[in-house]
């Protein structure tokens, strides 16, 4: 190889290189910014014709837009958001940014299971509607309970009517809580359940709710007997 072929080599080789180097310091990556959107409380389901608190939080390069949950209605307060299914065994949830340009896309979605809320059962010192107890238990706790079948979950009562028939005349009372008052407990204890039986009809029962809303739950009917005539096998 001639030494002029040799040297037109080198500076080839060194201009190619210099190029090289140059093109890498002018290069440079700009990083996407991702969309991060959280939802929490992490439900799996909700419920139906309530209103399913959730806080949506935002993390971008664009703006949070629309929010929707279809099969139902999504309401903001404050910084909190309503998911209220109205039917159907599932909803979606549906959550848009808004682009530069102004136009909105889907950027989250999430589907839930929807479900009915078990309603609770009354219950008088622990006895169902039409079962018999005797008068001297209830007049001695008198206490209304409210709690589902299948989850024990129990729902404050805040106040209820009683219908008793005392000497062929009914009165209706009023309580405030979940605990009969002295005066329908002295009513009580004016029946003469021996002879003519008792009947207590509890009604207009309202109790608060797991989302905070006063319920009116189904009346009960309780029967009594008389203590001491079941015990001597009357």
């Amino acid at each position: 190889m001639s030494h002029v072929l040799k040297c037109s080599l080198i500076f080839l080789f060194l201009v190619l290189n210099i190029s090289r180097g140059m093109a890498q310091q002018d290069t440079f990556r700009v990083k996407t910014v991702a969309t991060v959107i959280t939802v929490l409380p992490e439900l799996s389901m909700l419920y139906v014709d309530e209103d399913n608190w959730v806080k949506i939080s935002y993390q971008g390069k664009y703006k949070l837009g629309k929010i929707e949950l279809r099969g139902g209605s999504a309401t903001q307060t404050d910084s909190m958001w309503s998911l209220k299914p109205t039917a159907g065994v599932e909803a979606i949830l549906v959550i848009h940014e808004i682009l530069k340009n102004g136009t909105q896309r889907v950027a989250f979605t999430k589907k839930y299971k929807i479900f009915a809320r078990e309603r609770p059962l009354v219950y008088l010192d622990g006895v169902p509607s039409d079962s018999a107890t005797d008068k001297l238990t209830v007049i001695a706790l008198g206490h209304l309970q409210a709690r589902t079948k299948y989850s024990k979950q129990a729902w404050p009562i805040v106040s209820f009517n009683l219908y008793i028939t005392v000497n062929g005349k009914m009165d209706t009372l009023t309580a405030k809580g979940d605990r009969l008052t002295l005066e329908m407990k002295q009513k009580i204890d004016a029946l003469n359940v021996r002879e003519k039986g008792g009947v207590l009809l509890f009604d207009d029962i309202k109790c608060v709710a797991p989302d905070g809303k006063i319920v009116t739950l189904k009346g009960i009917r309780i029967y009594l007997f008389d203590e001491k005539k079941t015990k001597a096998g009357m």
